[in-house]
């Protein structure tokens, strides 16, 4: 559990439960180029998912769709089989394009000659200042995908193409926009991820080991070109006041101290091992991977962490975007990124105060219904039964039965549980999936921290990571998506459908605590995800202070403002719509769901409206719901 809400809830205890009668009558006011671990967490306050968003539908907060129509509309160039032909060839050619390093290769492919790939001689690419010739490229990109007729397009190429247009126009109108947020942070920065993705990384044969080696090299010319990054930041006056500074700097440490028997000499070791090869090869790649980390990976953490020290007092803000330049125009534009959508900003707080305003009535509607024994439960989530069938595996077992009926199939596919060592447990989630290569859905990887204390809610854990979530999402499109565009997808889509699929496996389950478990559920909705993403405009956009916060916190939850204010606001200045995803995420997945459940249900079976939902493969929001009715037809 999200260590911060459990202080919280904990605070709460006292002062919800004796002020229930009272409050349930108020009306308060109210990109992606490096290996991403698809994870859930029980560190980080907003993107915790063991407790997503409610199933509410709220019919008048439909996504906005860009209604403009051009002035000079392109000729078609590309018509009939061509269109088809020339959007293929821009899919392929962009995913080419990007495959710049091993780090990249290998999270998308597992042999990339046979797409045609060589493997890239860089392990891991440094950043480097844009010199602007990236902005033209997009400017022709865009330019050639309105040159494509669409109505000549089957219906999954057409999303494909509103999907590109749609990505690469944002890109365009972002393109300038630089430095407003950090590469590194103390929770999910590529600075904390890096060596535990290193370290899971799987090995089939010695030249996987070979390209792991290649990898770990670079990451020194790496981690030093983040910091001309957070240099360039600094000189504008951008960089994280000293006291957010220290989080990051602190993080950067525990990389590298007392790292004798480090679980990056352990894991290596132990995955060469296992490899079966002759004993002089075996102690050479071990001598070589400790050569590596000893002279030039930990050395570099170090240093990065005494550079960042440089950094101290350069910030001319207090964190929040819309003081820097340019700001508010960004993180409009970077909430739309984060969340999926085209929602304006002033829709987006639209949305959030409804759901804030429901969730809190229906939590309290709740709570009101419990026995003095659920509500003391409720307040102390220690007590609360543990929704679990057994084991992490029992679990996983539990969900593939239980969704066979509600979910398409997608065959026996192999997956591996790996017990994480407990060196990396403090800085890890209760568990993890590593995503399946685009050409072997067999190769997944469930990653489990047995000594989270988030363990004791596995079961909704295990659907959020594996059945009926990303796991199968990301099986499911590597299977079905004819485009390498859209075998990926964005934060908001995955954590949208992972969020949906944990509290969906609760309908189908006996033996737990439902009515208590529903009410926990809208509290964490309410606290962890609207209320947080309201609050990141707030600050970033509207330029809240930490007791603003807690002013409006305090509405909802009298006398614990300021707990609430104190767990959430040093993420929302370290990560800028860090939650956003999440929330929008499973709002509108589960928006669009619902709503062809109810239009279709009569007619149609839930695994078909969910195979219509993944059949339309990853795209925006307003896209999606656009197109669900065509897809849930074609079921047909």
């Amino acid at each position: 559990m999200n260590k911060r809400i459990r202080i919280v809830l904990k605070v709460l205890g006292c002062i919800v439960l004796s002020t229930s009668m009272l409050l349930s009558a108020c009306r308060p006011m109210k990109s992606d180029g490096r290996k991403k671990m698809t994870k859930r967490t029980s560190e980080e306050t907003s993107e915790t998912t063991e407790d997503p968003t409610d199933t509410t539908d709220t019919s008048d907060s439909q996504v906005p769709t860009d209604t403009a129509v051009p002035t000079n509309p392109v000729q078609k160039k590309y018509t009939g089989a061509e269109a088809a032909k020339k959007l293929h060839e821009i899919d392929e050619e962009s995913f080419k394009q990007g495959m710049t390093d091993i780090w990249t290769v290998t999270d998308r492919l597992e042999d990339p000659s046979a797409a045609g790939i060589a493997w890239p001689d860089v392990g891991i690419e440094p950043w480097k200042p844009d010199d602007g010739t990236g902005h033209d490229e997009i400017k022709q990109l865009l330019q050639t995908l309105e040159e494509i007729d669409e109505d000549s397009l089957e219906l999954e190429d057409q999303i494909l193409l509103e999907t590109m247009k749609r990505d690469y126009a944002l890109s365009d109108a972002m393109y300038d926009m630089e430095y407003y947020t950090p590469e590194m942070n103390a929770l999910t920065g590529v600075n904390v991820e890096l060596p535990i993705s290193l370290s899971v990384m799987t090995f089939d044969d010695k030249d996987d080991v070979e390209r792991y080696l290649k990898i770990l090299a670079d990451v020194k010319p790496y981690m030093e070109s983040l910091f001309e990054y957070e240099k360039k930041r600094a000189e504008l006056g951008w960089s994280l006041p000293d006291e957010h500074l220290d989080h990051l700097i602190e993080s950067v440490k525990t990389v590298y101290k007392d790292h004798d028997g480090n679980y990056m000499y352990t894991t290596f070791d132990e995955r060469v091992k296992a490899l079966g090869l002759d004993a002089a090869t075996t102690k050479d790649l071990i001598a070589r991977n400790k050569e590596i980390l000893d002279t030039s990976f930990f050395p570099v953490y170090e240093e990065l962490a005494k550079n960042l020290e440089t950094l101290r007092g350069t910030a001319k803000t207090s964190g929040k975007i819309c003081e820097m330049d340019g700001g508010k125009e960004f993180y409009e534009k970077y909430f739309q990124l984060r969340s999926g959508t085209s929602l304006t900003i002033d829709e987006a707080k639209k949305i959030l105060e409804t759901k804030i305003q429901e969730e809190y009535l229906d939590f309290y509607s709740k709570l009101l219904t419990l026995s003095p024994e659920q509500q003391e439960q409720m307040m102390d989530p220690d007590k609360m039964q543990k929704i679990t069938t057994g084991s992490f595996e029992d679990d996983i077992e539990f969900c593939k039965d239980a969704i066979k009926t509600d979910f398409p199939d997608i065959g026996d596919v192999q997956y591996k549980v790996v017990h994480l060592p407990k060196e990396m447990s403090e800085n890890f989630s209760p568990a993890a999936y590593w995503t399946a290569p685009y050409d072997n859905p067999n190769k997944n990887v469930l990653l489990l921290n047995d000594y989270s204390d988030g363990l004791g809610d596995m079961l909704t854990t295990v659907a959020h990571e594996a059945f009926p979530g990303h796991l199968l999402e990301t099986v499911y499109h590597v299977q079905n998506m004819k485009s390498y565009y859209q075998k990926g997808g964005t934060t908001a889509y995955k954590e949208g459908w992972s969020t949906y699929s944990e509290h969906y496996i609760m309908n189908l389950t006996t033996g737990f605590d439902l009515d208590l478990y529903n009410c926990y559920y809208v509290y964490i909705a309410l606290l962890n995800y609207h209320m947080q993403a309201y609050f990141d405009i707030c600050v970033h956009y509207d330029g809240w202070t930490k007791d603003d916060i807690a002013r409006f916190a305090g509405q909802y939850f009298p006398g614990a403002g300021q707990e609430v204010a104190d767990a959430l606001y040093d993420i929302i200045i370290e990560i800028p719509c860090y939650v956003t995803p999440y929330c929008f995420g499973n709002y509108y997945c589960t928006k669009i769901i619902n709503d062809a459940m109810a239009q279709y249900g009569n007619d149609y079976t839930k695994c078909e409206i969910h195979k219509a939902y993944l059949d339309m493969g990853p795209s925006s929001f307003d896209i999606l719901e656009k197109y669900m009715p065509l897809f849930v037809e074609k079921q047909h």
